[in-house]
């Protein structure tokens, strides 16, 4: 009888190191403690939430065509032992079984060990939320009692207000940018209504309120700076420009000029180095009686002056333009060519930077007083009329006083004891929240959503945050280890360029084509082989400390 080989190549890439992670962190466990499987289930609700978790991570497939990519990977990885078994109903039910769990009370949880594992340092939590746009129509009338949150337009981020929308409050520990708390508000929720929420949240996680709240303008009211205040809390936040303290200090200091202390340099080896310095006055507290620290940058200044140029060429150009205009249609009275230059300056926020007059001149002409073609005989009487034309000039004092306010930000806190860098660093670690939200929009494609039931959709945003909360333990990891190796960098980049601080997608990159290929001779597997690693991929498989024998070592 003749045999019949087969060989069948399976992928392995990244999937060793999620799976790692996820057994750190605990999730099966925790999932199956909150969402029990009914008796006789050949597959857990457990098993196909983490399943997904896996996809969201590495391919972010739709519903319908998860046991498709399941089929490239061998069964063991994947934790699922009738891959042939999922289909989109499955998982959508247990998507429903996720959103009718406590799930706020498995947040807590998940959060607690995690901080507790990875010896996370909570001295200061950072805020800021974003929307999730979703296309088509929506079922509206609840399934469960329980009700999810409401698809609603509302200020979208994403620059796209004929859309609904979800917000996603997302907070991260200043160790690592490391996502510790999520929130999920109505489309037409605004931000200044969740920190005081999300501050109470917070607290009762950490277990004291001994950390610093750092946020975005939006916290910058009475009612949510009282509320920390009072209770013990500490915040920083930026102070906007709305309020009446701004304009006080701007025209303070544009008679004033000040530089401040010098506080840190950022990117000194550049040709355009950004320099901070700080200033701070008694004379200078917000209307609550909080401190308010400007900030003086030498990047924003230059944007700034940039802008402040721009402004003036673009009223020049539009008063140039109207010039030509003058003397015809409705432009024949001082009244409207006056109305028209207000209204070009105050477009522009350029009243008090020009100065301009409108002359009047009398010309004079003949004008035929008889009909038909001029002759010997016509008649003439002489008509004056009023010419107007515009004048103007650009007043370079006040332009010059202007400028003495360029680059100025207030940063508004109830922190006494702490000085005015350590305070601004801690607020200038928002960008790491910010490429927090960017993965979740870039590299996890958390829209389009191919669901229509918002109770689903609720749910696998939960999976998406926990998503968000890997990548950042896999980073902060490989970072730690980075450090604890002396290694300042490694050639993750394409062409074998340095990286000092690799990202979870490099990381991802560098292992996303190892490959498993099984032998099997009449239905029998008889031997494997593995595709051989490189010198890179050992390194950053031993700098994570995931176990080599998945991938045949």
């Amino acid at each position: 009888m003749k045999s019949k080989r087969d060989l069948k190549s399976l992928d392995i890439g990244a999937l060793p190191v999620v799976n790692k992670y996820i057994e750190d962190c605990r999730f099966h466990e925790i999932f199956a403690d909150f969402m029990p499987s009914e008796s006789g289930a050949k597959i857990s609700s457990a098993d196909v939430v983490v399943f997904l978790l896996r996809n969201i991570m590495l391919a972010s497939y739709p519903l319908y065509k998860l046991s498709e990519w399941a089929c490239n990977y061998p069964a063991r990885l994947l934790g699922l032992a009738h891959v042939e078994m999922l289909n989109d109903d499955r998982v959508g039910r247990a998507l429903e079984k996720l959103f009718l769990a406590d799930r706020s009370t498995m947040t807590t949880e998940i959060a607690l060990h995690i901080i507790k594992h990875y010896q996370i340092e909570m001295s200061t939590c950072h805020n800021d939320s974003t929307s999730i746009s979703f296309y088509g129509a929506y079922k509206r009338e609840a399934k469960f009692e329980k009700k999810p949150v409401s698809l609603q337009r509302g200020f979208n981020k994403d620059h796209r207000p004929d859309l609904k929308q979800l917000v996603f409050n997302l907070v991260v520990a200043g160790d690592g940018a490391v996502p510790i708390h999520y929130m999920l508000y109505d489309g037409n929720v605004t931000d200044d209504t969740t920190h005081r929420n999300t501050w109470d949240s917070l607290r009762s996680l950490v277990g004291h309120p001994d950390f610093i709240y750092v946020a975005d303008c939006k916290l910058c009211t009475a009612e949510n700076m009282a509320h920390i205040d009072s209770r013990g809390g500490s915040f920083i936040t930026v102070m906007p420009q709305t309020r009446k303290e701004y304009a006080l200090f701007v025209q303070w200091v544009q008679e004033h000029p000040q530089e401040g202390q010098p506080l840190f340099y950022r990117n000194p080896n550049t040709s355009k180095p950004d320099s901070y310095r700080g200033y701070e006055s008694p004379a200078f507290i917000s209307e609550e009686g909080f401190r308010i620290i400007w900030i003086r940058s030498t990047q924003k200044r230059r944007l700034d002056a940039e802008a402040r140029n721009n402004r003036i060429h673009a009223v020049k150009d539009k008063l140039t333009e109207l010039s030509g205009k003058l003397n015809r249609y409705y432009l024949k009275s001082q009244k409207n060519i006056r109305q028209q230059v207000e209204q070009i300056l105050g477009e522009h926020k350029m009243k008090d930077c020009f100065d301009y007059a409108i002359k009047t001149s009398r010309i004079s002409s003949k004008k035929k007083l008889s009909p038909g073609r001029p002759g010997p005989a016509s008649d003439y009487a002489a008509v004056t009329e009023k010419h107007y034309s515009l004048n103007w000039a650009v007043n370079k004092q006040v332009v010059e006083k202007k400028s003495h306010a360029d680059g100025f930000f207030p940063l508004i806190t109830n922190v006494k004891n702490m000085d005015m860098k350590t305070i601004l660093k801690h607020y200038k670690y928002q960008p790491h929240l910010e490429k927090r939200h960017s993965y979740l929009k870039s590299l996890l494609d958390v829209a389009p959503v191919y669901l229509k039931m918002p109770e689903r959709i609720e749910a696998l945003l939960f999976l998406y945050y926990l998503a968000l909360m890997l990548y950042a333990l896999i980073e902060r990891d490989m970072r730690e280890s980075m450090k604890q190796a002396r290694l300042k960098s490694i050639p993750i980049y394409p062409e074998k360029r340095e990286c000092r601080k690799p990202s979870a997608e490099r990381i991802f990159d560098i292992l996303k084509n190892i490959s498993v290929h099984e032998l099997r001779e009449n239905n029998v597997l008889t031997e494997t082989f593995f595709d051989e690693l490189s010198d890179l991929q050992v390194n950053v498989l031993n700098l994570l400390e995931v176990p080599m024998k998945h991938y045949g070592r």
